[in-house]
């Protein structure tokens, strides 16, 4: 907006159609870590000024949706972040950049368009404080199944997918592997067990450093970026979890940038690529392979961008908003999992307890309705989504405070048997 400003106050309309030579970046990725980047490709084209934009997804979206944007460069590891700009022409054909050879070096099963290219990937898995650990005697966690067990209840910490790209990736990654029934049934466990959820995604990576959480489920870069700063963090891989590319675009804009396309190509150059897994970016390289080796499961882009705003929501609904709730009700389902002996009677209302603590809102049939899906929308006022978001959060309210109900009245029978 401040480029557009001064191109207005210049009141000549030459100047509106001529290239500048300052380029401007909206990333996803921290400031901090596409800065030296930016740097070091100014070395090569130092008539250049660059400014670099950080948002969340949301947040992005929107200043990309206005007309009047002076966004260059677009670089995320979230697709999602630019489909719509595929699917409005808002993007520049990246004819000038050889991709092809980049694409079929790694295998992500997607469809690859003419305006996007992938210049590194990175991977994701569960972080952890090794000092917070040994304090809190724990186990090191192997998998997503073990953030449900009782021994991790209030040590963990992840974000939002409606905060954070990678974080939806997640979530649709254990979604897509254990089926709509299952997957939610895990995610809930784990909500469970949350001490907190971060508003943004290396917000997990600084609490765990910080010895504020013992875990969290991050992306590989956030993790080895702490590791760098301290001996104390530990990382894994999660196996059967799909590769994240980190991709990058050119956008059209009302007055585009000399260097858009150089800048493209410099991220793809052979020095950059070489370099990128020990850069300030920490993403592998396209013909680099990973520190740690795990099996890789693909993920359906098609599936999680049809259901984007369905996720996104429902997570918000029946964790973020119910996070004191999921907190008392695993807490007591964990206690009484402890009992020596149940009646029959009370394992009948110990497993009632445990379904009510683990079913979301949303049953498959609705999430595998096109219906269902298209009724909500991403806006904030429209009335319909709000009701339905509302009824959601009230629908799980009811079953957690129902499902404490139950396992309060188990507690106090078997204290009374004893």
């Amino acid at each position: 907006m401040i480029r557009f400003i001064l191109l207005l106050l210049s009141f000549s309309p030459a100047c509106i159609a001529a290239p500048t030579n300052q380029l401007i970046i909206l990333t996803t990725f921290t400031e901090s870590s596409i800065t030296p980047i930016t740097d070091k490709f100014q070395q090569h084209y130092p008539d250049t000024s660059i400014k670099v934009l950080h948002r969340r997804e949301e947040s992005g979206l929107r200043l990309l949706e206005k007309n009047d944007h002076d966004i260059d460069i677009v670089v995320s590891s979230s697709r999602s972040l630019f489909l719509p700009l595929i699917e409005q022409n808002r993007l520049l054909p990246l004819n000038d950049v050889n991709r092809k050879s980049d694409a079929q070096q790694l295998n992500f099963q997607q469809d690859y368009p003419d305006y996007l290219a992938i210049f590194g990937y990175s991977g994701y898995g569960l972080m952890w404080n090794k000092d917070y650990l040994a304090k809190q005697r724990l186990d090191i966690p192997t998998a997503w199944e073990n953030l449900a067990q009782p021994q991790y209840y209030r040590h963990l910490i992840m974000s939002s997918p409606a905060r954070s790209g990678t974080t939806h990736l997640m979530v649709e990654n254990i979604l897509q592997r254990y089926g709509w029934n299952e997957g939610w049934k895990l995610l809930l466990q784990i909500g469970g067990n949350l001490s907190s959820l971060s508003a943004r995604s290396f917000g997990v990576s600084e609490a765990v450093s910080r010895g504020l959480a013992g875990i969290g489920p991050v992306i590989d870069s956030f993790a080895y970026e702490s590791q760098k700063q301290f001996p104390f963090i530990g990382f894994n891989y999660q196996m059967h979890s799909p590769l994240l590319p980190s991709y990058i675009a050119a956008v059209k804009n009302i007055n585009q940038a000399k260097h858009s396309q150089q800048f493209i190509k410099y991220l793809l150059s052979e020095h950059v690529q070489q370099t990128l897994s020990t850069s300030s970016l920490n993403k592998y390289g396209l013909h680099q392979k990973t520190r740690q080796h795990y099996s890789v499961l693909p993920l359906d882009h098609n599936l999680m961008q049809h259901r984007a705003t369905l996720i996104k929501q429902l997570f918000e609904q029946s964790i973020n908003h119910q996070l004191i709730l999921l907190n008392q009700a695993w807490q007591l389902i964990h206690r009484i999992g402890k009992l020596n002996h149940l009646s029959d009677d009370q394992r009948r209302l110990y497993n009632q307890a445990i379904k009510l603590a683990s079913t979301p809102p949303v049953t498959k049939e609705q999430a595998d309705s096109d219906a269902y899906l298209q009724a909500l929308t991403r806006s904030r006022t429209d009335v319909d989504t709000a009701k339905r978001l509302n009824n959601w959060r009230q629908t799980m309210s009811t079953q957690l405070e129902t499902s404490i109900a139950i396992s309060e009245r188990i507690i106090t029978s078997a204290k009374e048997a004893e």
